[in-house]
């Protein structure tokens, strides 16, 4: 799904949304010299595996990721990130533009969401790529993750 059908789509179901058009970014701190103007939750994004599954990590921006205690929270076997390939053939983007809304092509959702429940508190509105990384959709969390489940994806909050 590309931006247009994303943006659509939250037309569709009436979902409020703000959209911030920038120049291609890569990080997160990129991202936020031209959304540094509006308040929502910064996000990293980050695609993971272990032998079995496949997890899409939404952490704060500022945070360092723990792969040990995510493995210990998650039970999952020895955590490491995704190849580029299986970024472009699950999530059907490429690296700079991983965001929750690649779930969308997870046609088999297989990719498990996990979610800090430290980015949860800091504010009820995130910031995420639809599936490219020159735009930023700010959209209610709450929002975001009922869709993710309704995608058929399952949502995890854990405190990282």
């Amino acid at each position: 799904m590309n931006s247009e059908e994303i943006l659509s789509m939250l037309d569709q179901q009436q979902i409020d949304y703000q959209v911030v058009n920038h120049p291609a970014v890569y990080t997160a701190e990129e991202a936020d010299k031209y959304t540094a103007d509006y308040d929502f939750a910064r996000a990293k994004n980050l695609f993971l595996h272990d032998k079995q599954h496949l997890y899409l990590v939404m952490m704060r921006d500022d945070q360092r990721l723990d792969m040990k205690q995510l493995r210990q929270q998650l039970e999952s076997g020895r955590l490491s990130f995704a190849k580029e390939q299986q970024l472009t053939a699950i999530l059907g983007v490429t690296t700079g533009a991983v965001s929750p809304f690649n779930l969308l092509n997870d046609q088999q959702h297989q990719v498990k969401a996990v979610v800090d429940k430290g980015l949860l508190a800091e504010s009820p509105l995130i910031g995420c790529h639809p599936n490219v990384n020159t735009q930023t959709v700010i959209i209610k969390i709450s929002d975001l993750l009922e869709m993710i489940r309704q995608w058929g994806n399952e949502v995890i909050q854990i405190l990282l």
